[in-house]
């Protein structure tokens, strides 16, 4: 539960970042970063892969459709859930994103305050189950 809230008030304080500046700090990663690296649930080489492939067509799109931060935020967050879970969160991230654009139809979201929100309903559920 530690790591869980280390995460939590991470992934807040990078939210409340995201929605000033459409910016983060990804140096506020680094401590959740570390300790997801020592506890991870996946093969750490597999989830490396990915994030570079990721990274790379990131860039190569202009960062038209995400931002790097936020691969950032779901390389750190896949350390710390398994793949059904992090689906189940990208899943409730993506719903509060629609949502909202329905609301506002701004280009630019922040969606780090999404990735929390679907991380809150994923906490909320294991409580609960508990």
């Amino acid at each position: 539960m530690f790591f869980d809230l280390l995460l939590l008030t991470t992934l807040l304080t990078l939210s409340y970042q995201d929605v000033c500046h459409q910016y983060i700090n990804s140096l506020w990663l680094i401590l959740p970063l570390l300790f997801g690296a020592l506890f991870y649930r996946t093969p750490i080489w597999l989830l490396f892969s990915i994030y570079c492939l990721c990274l790379v067509i990131n860039i190569l799109s202009g960062e038209r459709f995400i931002g790097n931060g936020d691969l950032d935020v779901l390389a750190t967050l896949s350390l710390y859930v398994t793949f059904q879970q992090f689906w189940f969160i990208c899943t409730i991230a993506c719903a509060c994103q629609l949502f909202f654009h329905l609301l506002t139809h701004k280009q630019m979201i922040a969606f780090i305050p999404a990735i929390t929100m679907g991380y809150i309903v994923f906490l909320v559920q294991q409580i609960w189950i508990k």
